[in-house]
């Protein structure tokens, strides 16, 4: 008998065995996972507390389907209540092979329902955003239209007083009146050209004026995107810009919610300069801009004075490594200071620095990262998402505004996505982990307080199957010895005296986390659950570049993509394979987007390493990325060779291994054009590529449609079981 590794050995340790239903759980099969009802139910979205705190509205559907109306819960609990019963499209149950009729069933799964919501000022209704309008929505009565038809609002926000209500439409900015007898939506800021839009908005704390920024994208070259499912084939153009190339306008604007001349506020003379945060102080006499340069190696939180519109910076940070910007910015309830996150030290932390200037100070700190922070006027508190502990965590903790030890609120692992009521007692949180699909639930803020559930969104049907739970390990880089960690999964009746095929992926950068399949941008929780119980061993490793393990290990990929990350990949394999239960002759790895990048770059540099790589929208020429690439790459003009070696197109010449590319031909991110250079790179040089075009499919190849998403799929899993075999062998 071979003797186990020690590795193995404390990796058995830890392993659970998967807890099976009393009957014989249900096969998984790819066309179920994705097609309507979701198994896993419908995930709540939007939570938005009431001003009083007493109840949290949020989008749902109880059902399975995609199609989301509005939904309340109380406090003082009780189970939520569904306020609409918003028309939905209507789909036969059987619609054969008609190709319209499929078409209508399409666009009935992917109809979202409600988008948006917002409570009214009063507290005693709410504004809805379906289809294009806003409704105003008061429980027991039918939903009120405030807006016309045809529109594409977004963004409702009601002003802290009074009674006016602010939402996006048209590139512009508007305000209605939604307890007026006839609603007159008025439009404050228009767009002066299709190319310029109103992105974002902030209400001052008397409701008496707005902060906005205005995206200008008129510099912008147009490029053509082939279209061939109209009658005649068209040309559609789009503003996209390359890196090297002008980027995207930003400029931020004040002006009075009656109306009026738009104040702009002078922040420097490169328009293109990123903003990640504005807030407007307690008392209106200023508002504060966290903005950087366009790499984002120079950052400012600056201090305007709403009056005269002179402007200060209060904190200044510049780091020609940087290479991620998750800031936050934000006043304190007296407006004598302000909190922000920055990497300053080993990682993002909170700090506070006195509006009359000095040394920050550092509110938080440890061997960990804060993700996300929010203000609590009435708790006197910060609170915050972060990871102490275990990495791929994200906890919810609260610190003193005046400083002192974080208190972690509940006990319960896994990923929290927290919304903390206007009175600061109470907690609405998106939470799931690793074997739970993502629910609403409500917490006191209280350290240690227990969640309730608010929704149960799974069907019967889920609890009939057999859901794997990932696990995590840590092993070293063999490129430089930093410590990695991955997500684990196993097939459910491992066996660690037999040899297993193995998959990597999707392979991204944070795809370590312990929430409901992992990563979230790809719905991979059911392929890796289908992948895993026909026999792979599946893993996702946080390559350089992904948060939450220290600002050197983020830092580490400045200019070099397809360089450290895929050795990371490839301790992976590694790894796997000393442990002895991963057959090396069997191991595949797939990643969409900068995934896919990954995937063609490992088959170029790592010949004999994968026995096949499945890359979607593969992003294979950097100098045709979008221009925030340049926050790791910087512009190409100064660094060509650096484009050069990220870029997997000029190694094809090196492929020895099967390929799968799947691509959408309306992507606008990674343009198709790149995979069919790619791919005629290949023919030319006599190497072996297999191509799945998807002709009506966005950057999402696997997000746009079901029928799509089960296509492209079953193609991946078709070559994996070509190529890698399927089940372990003895």
């Amino acid at each position: 008998m071979r003797r186990l590794p020690v590795a193995l050995f404390f990796l058995l340790l830890w392993i659970a065995p998967t807890a099976a239903p009393a009957d014989p759980p249900v096969p998984l099969s790819l066309d179920r996972l994705y097609r309507l009802p979701w198994i896993t139910g419908t995930a709540p979205t939007e939570p938005r507390w009431s001003p009083d705190s007493a109840r949290v509205a949020f989008l749902w559907n109880d059902d399975g389907g995609n199609f989301r109306d509005l939904w309340l819960a109380d406090v003082k609990g009780g189970p939520p209540r569904r306020v609409t019963a918003l028309p939905r499209p209507a789909a036969p149950a059987t619609p054969g092979e008609d190709v319209a009729t499929l078409a209508a069933v399409a666009r009935a799964e992917t109809d979202p329902g409600a988008t948006s919501l917002a409570w009214a000022a009063d507290g005693g209704s709410l504004v809805l955003g379906f289809h294009g309008r806003l409704y105003r929505v008061t429980e027991g009565k039918l939903p009120q239209p405030l807006t016309a038809e045809g529109g594409a609002v977004a963004a409702p926000m009601a002003a802290p007083r009074g009674t006016a209500l602010a939402y996006l439409d048209a590139g512009g900015l508007w305000v209605v009146d939604p307890a007026a007898a006839a609603p007159a939506p008025r439009q404050l800021v228009a767009a002066v050209a299709p190319e310029v839009q109103v992105e974002a908005f902030w209400w001052s704390a008397d409701g008496r004026r707005l902060a906005f920024i205005e995206t200008d994208s008129r510099r912008i070259a147009e490029r053509g995107l082939p279209d061939y499912l109209a009658d005649e084939t068209q040309l559609v153009k789009i503003r996209r810009a390359f890196p090297g190339e002008p980027a995207e306008a930003r400029r931020v604007g004040i002006i009075e919610s009656s109306g009026g001349p738009v104040r702009w506020l002078d922040l420097g003379p490169d328009l293109e300069d990123q903003i990640f945060a504005v807030a407007w102080s307690p008392d209106g006499r200023q508002l504060l801009v966290d903005k950087s340069d366009l790499y984002i190696k120079d950052r400012r939180i600056v201090i305007a004075d709403t009056a005269s519109l002179a402007t200060r910076t209060l904190v200044h940070e510049a780091d020609p490594a940087n290479v991620t910007a998750e800031w936050w910015a934000d006043w304190a309830p007296d407006g004598r200071e302000v909190y922000f996150v920055s990497d300053r030290d080993n990682d993002y932390h909170l700090y506070r620095v006195p509006l009359t200037g000095g040394a920050p100070q550092a509110v938080t700190a440890g061997d960990w990262a804060v993700f996300s922070a929010s203000v609590s006027v009435r708790a006197r508190a910060v609170f915050m998402v972060a990871n102490p502990g275990q990495a791929q965590d994200r906890q919810v903790l609260r610190v003193p505004l005046g400083g002192g030890p974080p208190a972690r609120l509940g006990q319960e692992h896994g990923h929290h996505e927290p919304l903390v009521s206007p009175d600061g007692r109470w907690l609405a949180d998106l939470y799931s982990n690793d074997v739970t699909p993502p629910e609403l639930y409500l917490s006191s803020t209280t350290p240690g307080a227990r969640m309730r559930a608010v929704t149960h969104s799974p069907l019967p049907e889920f609890a009939t199957h057999r859901w794997v739970a990932a696990r995590y390990v840590e092993f070293s880089s063999l490129d430089d010895g930093t410590r990695l960690q991955a997500r684990l999964t196993l097939p459910p009746d491992f066996d660690p005296m037999r040899r297993y095929p193995a998959i990597l992926g999707s392979v991204y950068s944070n795809t370590v986390h312990n929430r409901w399949g992992g990563r979230t941008y790809h719905p991979t929780w059911a392929l890796d659950q289908y992948l895993a119980q026909a026999g792979y061993v599946i893993m996702n490793v946080d390559i350089r570049g992904s948060s939450g393990h220290g600002k050197r290990f983020r830092q580490r990929l400045r200019e070099d993509y397809g360089g450290v990350d895929v050795e990371d990949l490839y301790s992976g394999v590694r790894w796997l394979v000393e442990q002895g239960w991963v057959d090396a002759r069997r191991v595949g790895l797939w990643g969409s987007s900068y995934g896919g990048l990954l995937t063609t770059m490992s088959l170029f540099k790592k010949p004999g390493v994968y026995a096949a790589g499945v890359a979607g929208a593969p992003a294979t020429s950097l100098w045709h990325a979008e221009s925030g690439e340049m926050r790791t790459m910087m512009a190409p003009q100064n660094h060509a060779a650096s484009y050069a070696a990220a870029s997997p197109f000029l190694r094809s010449g090196e492929l020895r291994d099967p390929l799968l590319i799947i691509h959408g031909m309306r992507d606008d991110t990674v343009l198709f054009k790149d995979t069919m250079s790619l791919t005629q790179r290949l023919i030319l040089q006599g190497r072996d590529v297999e191509v799945v075009v998807l002709p009506d499919a966005p950057h999402g190849w696997d997000t746009q449609g079901l029928a799509q998403t089960r296509f492209a799929f079953g193609k991946l899993v078709a070559f994996f079981r070509r190529h890698l075999g399927e089940g372990p062998t003895p």
